[in-house]
């Protein structure tokens, strides 16, 4: 029933489109300007690195509410997340996995580091606030430092922003709410996103233990970005965002065998354990930029709150069982980084070289269920470089350097880091540009990898990961009409930092082991005319990893490599004006896909579809439908020995007024 409406009402809004008879041209860069690859500001053709831009125009077409949904759709890029839509379980936060390393992608806000402790929560960051994504695949971490491994995901919000109110309602008990306003010099945006309850988000064979299966009671988002803008080149901008989720473990009724005595099947659909994840964060910075000088100062704080209500009997063993027999536990930890990061360019005749100097100071908090208070901190810092030297009008290259190191901290530890960078350009003709790279990047442990916490056990002799990594690539422009973008990489890394776990899947700690992929991207833009453009991409690789068998103290025993994750993905979108309805359609499929565990089974394929239907009658007022997984499959949106599912076809649709 609910699919025959949403047909109905998708070709009611697809009648109005075509009676209407003004179109809205789109806003279309077939090469537009980047600033991350680099750090400065250079067309997407002469920029040498696989590059993908989102605009906030095109984010809009998806129907996403967060960065996180906005790149389910790119090029090169595995989500992963432990719920559906934009729902996080305490620390294990959604993912987004580029070129197949899972600890290797570098979140920047507005150039600003938001990683703390391996977490990034971009399933709290609204799309609302974002002016343009911009993704660069392969490692980084010569400009950017630790944890860019596998590619940088650049959100750059918005300056000035819009008038506007927007309400949004759907299935699942969805709601989006967003008031946008823009006052001299000051603009704030703030969202307010809900999902209300959802059942078997998980599969019970994968639960913990087996038999337990998960669902959502509800979950929501409340976030505020703002920024002052004092002039063209200094601003100060604060985001605020809490989240509070509310997870239900059941138990499905199974017998369960336990050291070698089996209980009957019992208890189907008993709670055993409510699981509330609370979390706020908050991130101050201030810019002052010019043409050739860059700096910020920044400081972020994230806390976390877990609060278990578990029932003191066990439904699988319990004859008798009672649902309100429960104990209460909680624990708690806050992560703070403050920083701040200076450069400067400088030009010559042939060229150009830059110097920067970046210092990270990490603390923690862990405040465990026993009552116990750990406290960490480590201060980080780097010199970096670039040296841009033009040969002939046709012929570059950069040099990039970084040297990184630490204080020792409290398990002894003391890293240091020199990670050099080589990038050679070449210009067959004014619109193709071949290029070359090779370098290295770096990766350092997390506190909790370090110390442990909660059910992590620590291993202080943990290492940090690093990488070498080579690129060749091509970029052609055709007229005014096409772009195509071809990137072959290789890439290998020592000792990645992974996580395992005992047989239970009670306690969990991280070792070193090495991963290695090599594969190949295409894309292709295409604009057919100004009411008609579409883009597709395909990417084949092939990630592995060094199966290893480690202990606490950080000892591998090396094995045989293993797949991961998948091999095969093909992403595409097309977006169609007619009148004054705008429809875009998106799709993303990750295919030849193989889990993380022993013995390594291969799993289905994985589908996102996405249907947006957007209808403005006047320039203030816009109608919009979105409706998400239109074949209402099932898959697993995880990877590991636990199966988390994405949300059946759901739909948003609501009204937007500009003032």
């Amino acid at each position: 029933m609910m699919k025959k409406s949403l047909l109905i009402l998708a070709g009611f809004m697809s009648v109005m489109g075509a009676a209407s008879v003004h179109a809205e041209a789109p806003v279309y860069q077939l090469n537009p300007i980047v600033v991350t690859a680099n750090r400065e500001k250079a067309e997407e053709l002469h920029t040498p690195a696989a590059t993908e831009v989102i605009t906030s125009k095109e984010i809009r077409q998806t129907g996403a509410a967060t960065v996180h949904e906005a790149l389910r759709f790119g090029t090169g890029i595995i989500t992963q997340a432990q719920g559906p839509r934009n729902i996080s379980q305490g620390t294990m936060v959604n993912k987004s996995i580029i070129r197949g390393v899972e600890k290797g992608t570098l979140v920047l806000v507005d150039g600003v580091p938001i990683n703390q402790g391996g977490r990034y929560n971009l399933e709290s960051i609204s799309a609302e606030t974002v002016d343009r994504i911009e993704v660069v695949r392969g490692g980084g971490a010569v400009l950017y430092g630790s944890e860019a491994t596998g590619g940088v995901i650049n959100i750059i919000t918005k300056g000035k922003r819009d008038n506007l109110v927007r309400a949004g309602l759907g299935n699942y008990g969805i709601q989006n709410y967003v008031v946008s306003a823009q006052a001299d010099k000051l603009g704030i945006t703030y969202t307010y996103d809900k999902t209300g309850k959802v059942n078997h988000i998980s599969s019970p064979e994968g639960g913990r233990p087996k038999g337990m299966y998960y669902n959502i009671k509800n979950a929501e988002h409340s976030n505020v970005n703002w920024r002052y803008q004092f002039n063209k080149n200094a601003y100060f901008t604060h985001t605020y965002d809490k989240d509070r989720s509310h997870y239900v473990y059941r138990w499905d009724g199974r017998p369960y065998t336990s050291k070698g005595k089996t209980y009957a099947g019992q208890n189907a659909g008993k709670d055993y354990k409510h699981a509330i994840h609370e979390l706020e964060d908050n991130m101050f910075q201030f810019h002052y930029d010019t043409d050739d000088f860059k700096s910020v100062v920044y400081y972020h704080r994230k806390d976390m709150e877990t609060t278990n209500h578990t029932n003191k009997q066990k439904p699988y063993t319990a004859k008798k069982y009672d649902p309100s027999n429960t104990t209460r536990e909680s624990s708690s930890y806050f992560e703070e980084t403050m920083g701040l990061d200076v450069s400067n360019r400088w030009h010559f005749d042939k060229g150009s070289f830059m110097v920067g100097f970046d210092f990270q100071r990490d603390l923690q908090d862990n405040h465990t269920k026993t009552g116990k208070t750990y406290h960490y901190d480590r201060n980080m810092y780097s010199f970096y470089g670039q040296l841009a030297y033009d040969f002939t009008d046709k012929t570059r290259a950069n040099l990039n350097l970084r040297e990184t190191w630490t204080d020792e901290d409290q398990a002894g530890n003391s890293y240091s880091k020199f990670t050099p960078e080589l990038v050679l350009m070449h210009d067959l003709s004014e619109n193709t540009m071949l290029y070359a790279k090779a370098g290295k990047s770096f990766m350092m442990p997390t506190f909790n990898q370090l110390y442990g916490g909660g059910s992590i056990v620590g291993v202080p002799g943990l290492k940090p990961q690093e990488g070498d990594n080579y690129e060749i690539g091509v970029k052609k422009d055709i007229g005014d009409k096409d772009s195509l973008r071809l990137a072959l990489f290789h890439y290998k890394i020592k000792d990645s930092i992974d996580a395992t776990s005992d047989n239970d899947f009670e306690t969990f700690y991280y070792k070193n082991e090495d991963v290695r992929n090599t594969g190949v991207e295409l894309e292709w833009n295409h604009r057919q005319s100004e009411n008609l453009t579409w883009h597709a991409g395909l990417s084949y690789s092939h990630p592995e990893k060094q199966e290893s068998e480690s202990s606490t103290k950080g000892e591998n025993t090396h094995g045989r490599w293993h797949d991961y994750y998948g091999r095969v993905g093909f992403n595409a979108g097309v977006t169609w004006i007619e009148g004054k309805l705008t429809t875009s359609f998106n799709t993303s499929v990750l295919g030849n896909r193989t889990r993380d565990y022993s013995p390594y089974p291969s799993m289905k394929s994985q589908w996102f579809t996405d249907l947006n239907f957007s209808y403005k009658p006047n320039d203030t007022s816009r109608f919009f439908l979105n409706i998400d997984n239109l074949f209402d499959r099932k898959d697993i949106v995880s990877s590991s020995s636990s199966s988390f599912y994405s949300l059946g076809i759901n739909f948003m649709a609501g009204y937007e007024y500009k003032f």
